[in-house]
This record gives C-alpha cells, sequence and structure tokens, in this order.
C-alpha cells in the first residue's frame, strides 16, 4: 500500500516536472508567449521586459521608411524619386529613430511628456512629424493575438481603437525568432496602409463635422470658372526665367452684407477630374451684396518642387480650375470659418 502511495506520488512530480519543462522549453520560445508577455510589460510599464520581446530597433526603423511612403502617397508626391532629399531624410535617419525610441520607451513607462529644448532641432522636427501621423494618445489596444506562424516568422493581428475618431484599426506585426530562440516583433506590416487610413478616417470625420459650413460658405459666394495660364516673368533677374501661373475669376457675394476678406483654395484637375495641383489664395477689399468682383492670383512655380515641376510638364489648357472658399468676414463682424480652418 505504501509503495503505491509513493509511486503516485513520483507520478505527480514527474507530470509537474514534463509539465515545467513543456512550458520553459516550449512555451517560452513561442510567438503566443511573445506577445502575452509585450502585452504584460505594456500593463506593468516595464521597459525591460518590452525590449526583450520587441525590437524598436528594427521596428522604428522600418516605420521611418513607410511613414515617407504614406506621406508621399497622401500628398500625391513621389518623394522617392528625388535622390538628393532622399539622401537628405537617410542621413537624418537614425537621429530620429533614437528620439523615437526614447518618446516610446517614456511613454511604455508612462513618463510625464515634458517639452525639452531639443539638441538638434532638424531630427526633432522630423520626428514631431512623424509621429502627427500616428495619433498615440488616441489609441488603445483593444485585442492583441497571433494570427499565423511558419517555421522562423509569424504574423500578429494588433486591433487598435482610435477614441477620438470612435474606430478600430487593424495593424499587422511581423514576428521573428532571434538568436536565443526568443520571438520578437520587428516590423508592423502595414504602417504605410494604417496611416493613408488614419489620414482618411479624420478627414472623413472633419468632413462630416465641417459640412454645414461649407455648405453655407458655398451659398454665400458664387464663382466663375478659373481661366488658368503659364507664362515667363518678365524681367526676371534670376539665371533660369521664372515661371509664373496665373489663376483669373469672378466671385459674387450672394449674401445681403458686405464681405471684407476671403480665403480659398485653387485646385487643378486634368480631363478626368483628377487633382493635379492646389494652393491658398485670400481675398481682401469689399464686395457689396449681390456684386461682383475680378479675382486674380499668381504663384510663382519653382522646377526644384516635384509638385511644380510635374505642373510645369503639363498643358495647362487642357487642366481645369476649380475654387473651394474656406473663409468669410463680413462686415457685420460675423465670420464662416469650417473648424479645420487655422487663419
Amino acid at each position: 500500500m505504501k509503495s503505491k502511495k509513493t509511486l503516485t506520488l513520483v507520478l505527480i512530480l514527474v507530470a509537474t516536472l514534463l509539465g515545467a519543462a513543456f512550458y520553459f522549453l516550449y512555451w517560452v520560445r513561442t510567438p503566443a508567449y511573445a506577445l502575452n508577455q509585450t502585452r504584460i510589460a505594456l500593463k506593468e510599464h516595464n521597459t525591460t521586459k518590452f525590449e526583450q520581446y520587441v525590437d524598436l530597433d528594427s521596428v522604428l526603423g522600418n516605420a521611418f521608411e513607410d511613414i515617407i511612403k504614406a506621406e508621399s502617397k497622401i500628398n500625391n508626391d513621389n518623394l522617392f524619386s528625388n535622390p538628393f532629399a532622399l539622401g537628405i531624410l537617410h542621413m537624418l535617419k537614425p537621429s530620429v529613430v533614437d528620439l523615437m525610441k526614447q518618446e516610446a520607451l517614456d511613454r511604455i513607462a508612462a513618463k510625464p511628456q515634458q517639452e525639452q529644448q531639443a539638441a538638434d532641432p532638424v531630427p526633432d522636427a522630423m520626428r514631431r512629424n512623424m509621429e502627427r501621423h500616428i495619433p498615440l494618445d488616441k489609441l488603445s489596444v483593444k485585442d492583441l493575438k497571433l494570427a499565423k506562424q511558419d517555421k522562423g516568422q509569424a504574423t500578429a493581428t494588433l486591433v487598435l481603437h482610435d477614441s477620438n475618431l470612435e474606430k478600430d484599426f487593424l495593424a499587422t506585426l511581423l514576428m521573428e525568432a532571434n538568436d536565443k530562440s526568443d520571438w520578437q516583433i520587428k516590423k508592423i506590416s502595414n504602417l504605410s496602409e494604417l496611416i493613408i487610413q488614419f489620414s482618411a478616417a479624420k478627414k472623413a470625420k472633419q468632413a462630416a463635422a465641417n459640412k454645414p459650413i461649407m455648405e453655407r460658405l458655398n451659398q454665400s459666394v458664387t464663382t466663375s470658372e478659373v481661366d488658368l495660364h503659364v507664362f515667363t516673368e518678365a524681367n526676371s533677374k534670376e539665371p533660369e526665367p521664372q515661371k509664373m501661373l496665373l489663376a483669373s475669376l469672378s466671385a459674387t457675394n450672394k449674401t445681403k452684407v458686405a464681405i471684407n476678406r476671403m480665403y480659398y483654395d485653387v485646385t487643378i484637375v486634368d480631363e478626368k477630374g483628377k487633382e493635379l495641383y492646389s494652393y491658398p489664395e485670400h481675398f481682401r477689399g469689399s464686395i457689396a451684396p449681390g456684386a461682383t468682383v475680378q479675382l486674380e492670383t499668381s504663384k510663382r512655380l519653382n522646377a526644384l518642387l516635384p509638385d511644380d515641376k510635374r505642373l510645369l510638364s503639363l498643358d495647362i489648357s487642357k487642366m481645369t480650375g476649380r475654387i473651394q472658399i474656406t473663409y468669410i468676414a463680413f462686415d457685420d463682424g460675423n465670420v464662416l470659418s469650417p473648424n479645420t480652418f487655422i487663419e
């Protein structure tokens, strides 16, 4: 009887040891374990543990490239075709990534955000511009789970909720096993697409919020078709002849109050309605109720700028100009302006 009890205890002990061995030799070497530890590290504000399972240098290094790609798409500007600009960006990349890494660790550690004078304002400005595309203060993690594992790589799905937009976004995380057999998050695979989704969602919310005021702006002033011309500036002292873009149109005050100031965007589109070029303009003067004024705008084009260079290569006679009023100030002190307008 005693031997049976002893055998039972031995079997329980062996099973316990086997379970512990399974945990340490297998479970702790899985991407699912790494994801769980990442979640715990965030909850505990443990930066050491976080860096064990997230390769921040790799994640942020890839993010630097992806944010540039996304910004180029959002602004319809192929920055990657400009080797000079790319050279400068890659020269600044290490400094920018270091700043982003330090800020990420400070956020994970829940350190209070303090405004400090940057040692080098250029990388710091780039870091701020990059972070502008990802609303970290508004994002919370709803879910983090393993999606797929194949040999030395795995993918995970991170569900993020934007409290400002009241919308969920999905981030795809690429994971790899390091030389210690620990799994680490190496890259946000769909970051460019994610940033473009953030931008589109913000624009949609802004458009919805501003729809009533934009309708009032469009009803307050009507404009004619825009007459577009590109000409060479006379008496220019520059080595190369300076090209000027001239946009001419008429605007009519449809309200019962005189207008003393007005801002508007001039947008050039192609035959298919695709936006090619846009710039802001303003009018200061007086437009009496029912009166019409002629608006003449001119903009110097710089062939060193990608957008300007592309416009100069096109036949402007085949282009169409559009006007969008963005701000009106009246003589009685009233103002019509969308919430996103910054004077």
